[in-house]
């Protein structure tokens, strides 16, 4: 996966260097983040390095790191929407927008319950067995949604372009105006 930071780096910064380096920078670290994870076994009751849950920081850090650097990714292909594909700004918007917004109202819906609020206790129950209370749940979906994020990258980007051809497409875009 790691070859991935450096094929969206090359094929991003010609719209938004900046923007490119941080999707492919927090790419690479969300990438180590995971290989780090896997490499520990999950323990609850003895510390590993100092950190009692390091399988579970490790993993959610792997996950913010990725869905920063989509994030990223999606706002180079919101401003370069007219050199790349547009299906390639939907495809990308769809699978990183889509999940975020699922597991940020899970996890508001979670901190409500715990804050036993007399309205939140029915909200809890009703969905306290369901597949979207559950972490695995979201792992899954993440992983599609990366995998996806990935092909796209691949299947939807069009050969890396030069300055130059970027330079020429704005001037031609400007004479139509």
């Amino acid at each position: 996966m790691l070859p991935f930071a450096g094929y969206l780096h090359r094929h991003l910064e010609v719209i938004a260097p900046r923007a490119a380096r941080i999707s492919s920078a927090t790419f690479a670290a969300g990438i180590v983040a995971l290989i780090c994870a896997c490499f520990v076994v999950p323990q609850h009751t003895h510390e590993v390095l100092g950190v009692r849950r390091l399988h579970e920081l490790l993993g959610r850090s792997a996950a913010g790191f990725l869905a920063i650097g989509m994030l990223f990714g999606c706002w180079c292909a919101w401003k370069g929407r007219n050199l790349f594909a547009p299906r390639l700004f939907w495809v990308w918007s769809s699978v990183t927008l889509l999940p975020l917004i699922g597991i940020f109202f899970s996890e508001s819906l979670l901190v409500l319950t715990r804050l036993k609020l007399s309205w939140a206790i029915p909200i809890r129950t009703a969905l306290r067995h369901s597949v979207f209370w559950h972490l695995g749940f979201w792992e899954w979906t993440g992983a599609v949604a990366v995998f996806v994020f990935l092909c796209a990258a691949v299947f939807l980007t069009p050969p890396r372009m030069s300055l130059s051809h970027v330079d020429s497409f704005n001037r031609d875009e400007g004479k139509g105006q």
